[in-house]
């Protein structure tokens, strides 16, 4: 594992936990989406060194995660019914626009509870429109992730926040200058930062394409063979 590679596929998926020392446990690698298991694990093996007696099992599998707690899977019919999507036109004029099913739902299952503060951005703050044709994707969220989840640049809200990168690598560039413009509102960027964030954002999404291509070249020769 090399934890300063700039590439995470160099980095171990997997986590290790180990006690090099009596009292000191050490847990390596591993990846934020399987963070539950590796704190129990962690956890397990404190327990065992200690000889500790905890009063209950582990209770990781029964934790919300922000947004979980009170979530209903009709919350999405309460977004359509109580919030507009005020749209901002090319020309600068706002329009209301309806939250249609497709938006929240994707609200209520990306947000969980908090999908009314996404909503409240996208009505009262004319950031309702789609970042992207077809996709439910809304400007407000890129508001919302700045202000609360700490959204830093514009390739983490299209390859971590939304993911419209791994969906369609074209309709994330398209969507690209409209979300750095957003972000620089939200942070306060010059004109110098937001250009280095376009680059990094278009560098970033070349990368899908170049794989791509490779991906289809090695098809290619391998159906001549």
């Amino acid at each position: 594992m090399d934890p300063s590679a700039k590439k995470t596929e160099s980095i171990s998926r997997d986590h290790v936990v180990f006690e090099d020392y009596p009292g000191l446990i050490t847990i390596t690698g591993g990846k934020w989406t399987t963070y539950r298991s590796m704190a129990e694990d962690a956890v397990n093996a404190a327990v065992r060194s200690g000889s500790l007696k905890p009063a209950n099992g582990c209770v990781t599998d029964n934790l919300h995660i922000v947004g979980g707690y009170g979530w209903d899977p009709a919350l999405f019919t309460v977004l359509a019914q109580n919030y507009k999507r005020m749209k901002k036109t090319y020309g600068g004029k706002v329009i209301p626009g309806a939250m249609d099913s497709a938006v929240s739902k994707h609200l209520s299952h990306a947000y969980g509870t908090l999908a009314e503060q996404v909503a409240s951005i996208a009505q009262n703050e004319g950031l309702g429109k789609r970042l992207a044709h077809g996709y439910p994707f809304l400007e407000a969220e890129v508001a919302y992730c700045a202000r609360h989840e700490y959204c830093e640049s514009a390739v983490d809200f299209v390859a971590r926040r939304c993911r419209l990168a791994f969906l369609d690598t074209d309709a994330a560039g398209r969507a690209l200058p409209r979300i750095v413009d957003i972000l620089a509102s939200e942070h306060k960027w010059d004109k110098a930062r937001k250009k280095v964030e376009l680059q990094k954002g278009r560098e970033f999404l070349e990368t899908f394409k170049s794989s791509k291509n490779a991906q289809f070249s090695d098809g290619k020769h391998s159906g001549k063979t």
